[in-house]
């Protein structure tokens, strides 16, 4: 674990010299490294471990930067303060990698909090209206203010257990009270970074004014946080919170079906990719709430699966953006006509959105829906509507984006550039490949 450890510090200091390509090309280098640690079992270094959980979450890591750099080639090329830029981003993807192969609770916590300065930067730095100021100011309340509960919980169990290990890490209470009460004031924290439903405002604000790489990583990796957290320590309580499963059920129901009917009212391209983001993210709640194996195997596919789609959505939209200098879906209309080519990607990265066959969010997906209907049949009138919306928001994104009468002002436009098309294959690539080993998410 020390050999990646110090090959980030390498990376994160050669980016302040500006060496894009070689940093590039070693990202690569290192996503096919981590590739060769095969997750059966912990890896230990000196504080640094990794299970099959948080080995797919680094790698997820890992490729979502390297396409965040290549995506982000234009700040390079126009010397948009490039090289505080790649310094951001190495910044934050070394953040991540700590915060998810942490062995112990309060390093973990001082991670967790620690990504929050580099998307901040992103987004107050190279965002695109004056709005992102408030926006960064939205990202630091609400999360800052949740992570309170988190950090008095972690000091309480630290003084309790005399140690701060995840392995010496469990649920001493009898009292279902006592542990019902503990789990609530941890799992605050995460509930805002997933986002849940209510604490969720935070997120289309931060996604609209960030940058495309910034909303990238905010959809990518930061948001899978919130479930890394969750799922690292809903372990510990060993079913003794089971009471709490309906609420986490009906909170992940319903505010994903609340905010997939939101969608259908969104004239901001991001803005409705984003809220379709935290509709994902309610069944994925709602899946870890049901408190099954099914479930939590199944949040991770849809983590990954979701990363990677939601990731390659909004770059779509940055291309856009670039273009059309809008986000509106009035002015970006008929694509079809003028970009044909790029409609193939928008066309499989919807149908991806909305866990069509072959992709890796379908496993996540029908994964979760059995997951909660074992939990209770029930469910069933939820998760009906649930699919149908979310096949609702991904045809009225494409239909809107492609069909219709285009902007005159858009004759301009051109197909896209090998770099574009070189970043949605390798966002796809994984998606469709994944779905062949998802056993291996299981262990």
């Amino acid at each position: 674990m020390l050999k990646f450890f110090f090959a980030m510090v390498g990376l994160t200091l050669m980016s302040l010299l500006g060496e894009y390509m070689v940093s590039f090309f070693y990202f690569f280098v290192l996503s096919f490294l981590w590739l060769t640690i095969y997750p059966d079992y912990y890896h230990f270094g000196s504080f640094l471990g990794v299970d099959s959980l948080s080995w797919f979450l680094v790698l997820l890591t890992f490729w979502i930067t390297s396409l965040m750099m290549i995506a982000s080639q234009g700040y390079k090329i126009a010397g948009f303060f490039y090289k505080k830029f790649f310094f951001v981003l190495m910044l934050m993807m070394f953040f991540l990698f700590l915060t998810f192969s942490s062995l112990d609770m309060l390093s973990f916590y001082i991670f967790f909090e620690g990504s929050l300065i580099p998307i901040y930067l992103l987004i107050v730095g190279w965002g695109y209206q004056p709005e992102r100021l408030q926006a960064g100011i939205y990202l630091l309340l609400y999360t800052v203010f949740a992570s309170l509960p988190l950090l008095i919980s972690i000091f309480f169990n630290g003084g309790l257990l005399l140690s701060y290990s995840f392995f010496f890490l469990y649920c001493k209470s009898k009292s279902v009270f006592w542990a019902s009460f503990w789990f609530s004031f941890t799992m605050f924290a995460f509930l805002v970074k997933l986002p849940a439903f209510y604490v969720h405002l935070w997120l289309p604000k931060a996604h609209v004014e960030a940058p495309v790489s910034g909303s990238m990583m905010l959809a990518g990796v930061l948001l899978k946080l919130g479930c890394y957290g969750m799922m690292r320590w809903m372990t510990i309580f060993d079913g003794k919170v089971i009471y709490l499963s309906t609420f986490l059920v009906s909170l992940g129901l319903l505010g994903g079906l609340v905010v997939s009917f939101m969608c259908l009212r969104q004239v901001d391209l991001k803005s409705l990719i984003a809220y379709s983001s935290v509709s994902h993210m309610g069944l994925a709640l709602a899946g870890l709430g049901s408190w099954g194996l099914w479930g939590y195997s199944s949040c991770l596919y849809t983590c990954v699966a979701h990363g990677l789609c939601s990731s390659g959505l909004f770059f779509l939209s940055g291309v856009l953006y670039d273009r059309t200098s809008s986000r509106s879906l009035i002015i970006n209309k008929g694509l079809l006509e003028i970009m044909p080519s790029m409609s193939f990607w928008w066309f499989m990265f919807c149908i991806g959105n909305m866990a069509a066959p072959i992709f890796l969010n379908l496993v996540g997906e029908v994964g979760l829906l059995g997951s909660l209907l074992s939990y209770n049949f029930y469910c069933i009138a939820f998760l009906l509507f649930f699919s149908f919306m979310g096949a609702c928001y991904s045809l009225y994104l494409f239909s809107s984006v492609q069909h219709g009468k285009h902007f005159n002002g858009m004759n301009f436009v051109l197909e896209g550039s090998v770099r574009e098309y070189t970043v949605l294959f390798l966002h796809m690539y994984p998606l469709i490949i994944l779905i062949l080993k998802a056993d291996t998410m299981s262990y």
